[in-house]
């Protein structure tokens, strides 16, 4: 879609607001802020867009305001965050009466962020609504860092607004899908059921055997699983085989053969394909480059 943009700058004259040019180098290998700022804006307020090869973060301190993206409208309110690709067409405003639509925003690019926003779609929403103060939350910190670095820049500046992006980028992941839990948060049983797979990961292990030993719906317990785990049960199960087998073609003479029974998989031929699938290497080609 080619490049075009409409918008009404109606923001207040504390509002800050940068614009960056990269180096070749910051291109080549960082994240990177292309613009970034705080805005309170009153109405009239908006910005309509496409085809800027940019990704766009906002994240609402008070007011309210609404974006129109992907054929869907949201209505943005105080903890709302938004997180789109600017090459799609977007229209966004302010639609608060009586205040000011406040907000942090950050356009950025550059290193994986394609990856990250692709990660972020997969719920299929480019809104999520965050709890607790705004002013406390961890996206707005790090987009308080970035606006710090931006005001005094020196030699390592882009080094620095490159890390923060990325802890922004996993901020945004974690709060998304409400993994900013902490470790004494995780269920007693989903625990247990690790300790279990750690123990037993050389046997064969069904969710059906998972659902008879913890008394679970075995559908019920894959979700939980996965929630606090990172990854199903059995891709876990997977996950100790492969690494497992690791350790044993680089540490053992084990043919093949015997390396996959020690994993619990009595075809070769299925632990050779399983292998390269998970590490991208046959087990013959990971035991000679190690």
């Amino acid at each position: 879609m080619q490049y075009f943009q409409n918008a009404n700058y109606s923001w207040s004259k504390d509002s800050r607001r940068f614009i960056n040019t990269p180096t070749q180098k910051t291109r080549e290998l960082f994240f990177y802020t292309q613009e970034i700022g705080h805005f309170k804006a009153s109405r009239p307020y908006y910005t309509e867009r496409a085809g800027l090869p940019s990704f766009l973060m906002k994240f609402t301190l008070g007011g309210a305001g609404e974006l129109n993206y992907q054929e869907e409208i949201f209505s943005l309110s105080a903890g709302s965050v938004f997180f789109i690709d600017c090459k799609n067409y977007q229209y966004y405003k302010t639609t608060s009466l009586n205040e000011p639509w406040e907000m942090d925003w950050i356009h950025l690019y550059g290193s994986n962020s394609e990856i990250f926003y692709e990660e972020f779609m997969k719920s299929g929403k480019n809104v999520f609504k965050t709890s607790g103060n705004p002013l406390e939350n961890p996206i707005h910190l790090i987009i308080q860092k970035l606006l710090k670095i931006q005001e005094h820049p020196n030699a390592r500046s882009e080094y620095q607004a490159s890390i923060l992006i990325h802890q922004l980028l996993n901020e945004l992941l974690l709060q998304k899908f409400q993994q900013d839990f902490k470790e004494e948060d995780i269920p007693p049983y989903i625990l247990a059921m690790k300790d279990h797979l750690d123990t037993h990961f050389q046997q064969t292990i069904t969710l059906d055997d998972l659902e008879h030993k913890f008394h679970l719906n075995k559908f019920q317990l894959n979700k939980d699983f996965s929630f606090y785990m990172g990854l199903p049960p059995i891709d876990y199960v997977i996950s100790k085989k492969i690494s497992y087998a690791k350790d044993l073609l680089r540490y053992t003479n084990e043919n093949i053969q015997a390396i996959a029974s020690d994993c619990g998989i009595d075809n070769p031929a299925y632990f050779s394909r399983l292998f390269k699938k998970k590490s991208g290497f046959s087990p013959s080609e990971y035991r000679r480059i190690n």
